[in-house]
């Protein structure tokens, strides 16, 4: 394998005239994928190559050497590659980054662990918004200078490719994809040979070799089982994304997890802080607790260090997102591996399964959900996790996504942003004042600009309606699109939850918004239905077939094989992004951010990040502005909304008002691209996570983990003792609180004991609550305390509005959060 890789490489290099040898480095640096004049470059040396490949690596073997030849004396080409090598040489290696700047004594690498990368379309291991929320997660950390490395799977089939049949049924085809071919590389040893991992399955040793991909400053390691020193069947372990096919599954992610890290040790690469991206990583911490208990650690120790150093996102409410095994599956996988430590597995179970998503937060001290609503429903999620814990101290943190700017930002309109607002936004994408100078832009400009978009999308549209036809030996003419028309995008993965068809309800009263000979409107779905899904699939059956209806025909059209490279067309290209998931299943969503970057209006459900992303101004919600969870029965009362929406707000205002509309435009992009990029997620994760984590490894690790050993200590101590621990009485006298606590041995600096009170909601629910610290107990016995306070607060005790409650938990100052271990008494006072 290495000697293809090597003989393609020297190929490359061989027809390259010296002036241009740089092409060969830039290719293997997916930096290109976000810069729009190195993608200029590509195009410039084969348009026809390039839109085919999308891919640097095929496209410069493909590539005659006499076309190099002619490009020398090309002066637009030569101009172009200079400052294209220029620039990329100055991204390459800065004077300072923003990283260096806020962190200048940071020395451990930040480690990433995803099921999949959404770089580009020529890196095809990625099937939708995780991944692509992973690949703009990455190219970010590369732009802020972050010493980021991450870990992933490569997949010889990926995903897969959509087709749909004349009855528009999916079909998945299933390419094979040849890594030598693609912009990455072999890990080799030290002696230049190909590096093997070896990880224990079973009785055996699978190996795996390991790729390096380059994102900007980057690495993503690859791994994959290929090899002839596995079975066959163990040689097929990464041949598709997300295998359906149990056994595989967990074999992917006891590769992708115990694999690894076992990778990052054979580099020599220490983490300072890991980050698991959902739970398909987690057995990542059962390696790295395995690992300190090697040298000598306990289990509560080495439990401590790798918890109070992971980072855990969650990305899901839907529970079918969330990996369970049957732990005995999962055991007789790992039996090799566990080699009798069956307590690591303790820390998923879930009855008779393995949770792979509590697995993660029993192993994290830092856990998020990808938006501030996201975080509340995780929290109602997983409140058996924290028992007596109120909903708002559960430690679940929303850290709401975002995308990367200048991947998703469309030519035309970076193009106004540079003139209008200055260069600075590239690199200062967060930071809310500068997208002020949106309103500088011309009306006319703007509109001028959204409009190329459109006619470039709607070209994609028809070539790709052209390759169906062709391909299914279809006749028919394609139906002409007006670019001037309102166009209505929804392109997401056909899930039921997603209600691709809520739109299709009324087909009568969807043919009149359609068909109004002077308000003419369009709708375009894209997107792949798992292939598990039938329900899904039926779904995007049925727009298929609606779409042929002759009242519908050249009015609804369906894309197919909807990827990277269609997705940067059409949240561009459309005026309207539709989103009509039924609440709150939709955890986040990046596609309307992408969308609204671009001017393209959001029209959604109140949900994920249109909560804090929608201002009355800058597009529209269907339905009510309420997070209460919706059931099948709302579904026609959206639909409802939803129609009346577009034929008495949205339509009219896009036709009678089109100043309107701009001006609506305009606060799009200035309200939603600072606030939902990755810039402003990643320093986000940073303040709140990565730079807290990084300071728990140097406190836990240091004079040979003395910090691990005194709060694995600590915790023993506290939870032997917890069962004993009891508020044995309360009172209050003239204002006076007096609460009596036995400690059962606890010394009061171990537990913290508060006085909770406010407004009651419902029943001892409280909206507000205030919490005050009792200090300086007085010792009135063996092991008991009395704990007092005065304060006036207490004028409402008795008051059946009110609610008062004193509470105990334990506590630590090295402690991420007070209530991480779950524990926690009460007594009410009313």
């Amino acid at each position: 394998m290495a000697e293809s890789f090597q003989y393609i490489q020297n190929e490359i290099r061989r027809k390259l005239p010296f002036p241009l040898a740089g092409l060969a480095e830039l290719a293997y640096n997916y930096w290109w994928s976000w810069n729009r004049r190195a993608t200029k470059l590509w195009e410039h040396i084969d348009p026809d190559l390039w839109s085919e490949y999308k891919n640097p690596v095929k496209l410069l073997l493909d590539t005659p050497g006499e076309k190099f030849k002619e490009l020398l004396r090309d002066d637009d080409f030569m101009t172009l590659y200079d400052l294209v090598m220029e620039q990329f040489e100055g991204y390459m290696n800065p004077t300072s980054t923003w990283f260096s700047t806020n962190y200048p004594k940071w020395d451990k690498p930040i480690v990433y662990l995803c099921m999949e990368y959404g770089i580009s379309k020529s890196l095809p291991i990625y099937s939708g918004g995780l991944g692509i929320l992973a690949g703009d997660h990455v190219k970010t950390a590369s732009d802020l200078g972050l010493p980021f490395i991450a870990v992933g799977l490569l997949y010889k089939h990926g995903y897969f490719k959509q087709e749909i049949d004349r009855d528009g049924k999916q079909r998945e085809i299933f390419p094979e994809h040849h890594p030598e071919e693609m912009p990455l590389n072999p890990v080799l040893d030290r002696n230049g040979n190909r590096l093997l991992i070896e990880v224990p399955i079973e009785d055996r040793i699978v190996y795996a070799r390991a790729f390096e991909v380059n994102v900007g400053r980057v690495k993503i390691y690859l791994l994959d089982t290929d090899v002839p020193e596995n079975s066959p069947d163990d040689r097929t372990i990464c041949d598709y994304l997300y295998n359906a096919e149990m056994d595989k599954r967990i074999r992917q992610e006891i590769l992708l997890g115990i694999g690894g890290m076992r990778l990052l040790k054979a580099l020599g690469i220490e983490p300072g802080v890991v980050h698991l991206n959902e739970g398909h990583p987690a057995f990542a911490n059962l390696q790295r607790i395995a690992w300190y208990m090697d040298e000598g650690l306990t289990f509560t120790e080495a439990l401590s260090l790798v918890r109070g150093t992971t980072i855990f996102t969650t990305h899901t409410p839907v529970p079918a997102g969330h990996d369970r095994f049957p732990i005995g599956e999962v055991k007789r996988r790992l039996s090799g591996f566990l080699a009798g430590r069956d307590e690591l597995l303790e820390l998923g179970r879930e009855g008779d399964q393995l949770n792979m998503t509590l697995l993660a937060i029993r192993t994290s001290s830092y856990v998020n959900g990808v938006s501030q609503l996201h975080a509340e429903v995780s929290k109602k999620m997983w409140k058996a996790l924290w028992p007596g814990v109120p909903l708002n101290e559960i430690p679940i943190e929303g850290i709401t996504n975002g995308v990367h700017t200048m991947t998703w930002v469309h030519n035309e309109m970076r193009k106004l942003f540079d003139r209008y607002i200055g260069k600075v936004w590239r690199e200062h994408t967060n930071i809310e004042g500068i997208w002020y100078a949106v309103e500088k832009i011309p009306n006319e400009e703007l509109w001028e600009a959204h409009l190329e978009a459109k006619r470039q999308f709607i070209e994609l549209l028809r070539r790709k309606a052209i390759e169906r036809n062709e391909r299914l030996g279809i006749d028919d003419p394609i139906p002409a699109m007006d670019e001037n028309a309102l166009i209505i995008g929804f392109a997401r993965r056909f899930a039921t939850y997603k209600r691709a068809t809520l739109i299709l309800s009324d087909l009568e009263r969807l043919k009149k918004i359609l068909n109004d000979p002077e308000r003419p409107v369009y709708i375009v779905f894209g997107g792949k239905a798992h292939p598990m899904d039938e329900a899904g699939k039926e779904f995007l059956r049925r727009v298929y077939e609606v779409s042929l209806m002759p009242e519908f025909r050249g009015k609804i059209f369906v894309m197919e094989n909807y990827d990277m490279g269609s997705a940067k067309f059409m949240v561009a290209g459309v005026d309207v992004w539709l989103n009509n998931p039924r609440r709150p299943l939709e955890a986040s969503g990046t596609s309307g951010m992408k969308a609204g970057l671009n001017g393209v209006l959001n029209v959604s459900i109140y949900d994920g990040w249109w909560v804090e992303g929608y201002n009355g101004k800058n597009g529209w919600v269907i339905g009510e502005e309420t997070t209460e969870p919706e059931t099948e029965a709302e579904d026609a009362k959206d639909a409802e909304s939803l129609y009346r929406l577009l034929e008495e707000t949205v339509i009219p205002t896009y036709y009678e008002n089109r100043g309107r509309w701009i001006h609506m435009m305009k606060e799009s992009i200035k309200s939603i691209a600072p606030r939902f990029s990755t810039h402003r997620m990643l320093k986000e994760y940073m303040d709140k996570f990565y730079s807290k984590a990084m300071s728990n490894h140097i406190w836990l690790t240091r004079d040979n983990y003395s910090g691990a050993k005194e709060i694995a200590s600590w915790k023993d101590r506290v939870t032997s003792a917890w069962q004993k621990v009891e508020l044995r009485g309360a009172s209050v006298k003239e204002g006076k609180l007096e609460v009596r606590v036995y400690l059962d041995g606890l010394h009061p600096d171990d537990v913290r004991v508060e006085l909770y009170y406010g407004v009651r909601a419902q029943g001892y629910d409280i909206e507000r609550p205030h919490i005050l610290e009792l200090r300086h107990p007085e010792r009135v016995g063996e092991n008991e305390w009395l704990y007092t306070h005065q304060n006036s607060a207490l004028k409402h005790l008795g008051d059946p509005c009110w609610h008062y409650a004193v509470r105990i938990h334990p506590h630590h100052e090295k402690l991420p959060h007070k209530f991480l271990l779950g524990l926690v008494k009460w007594l009410g006072l009313d």
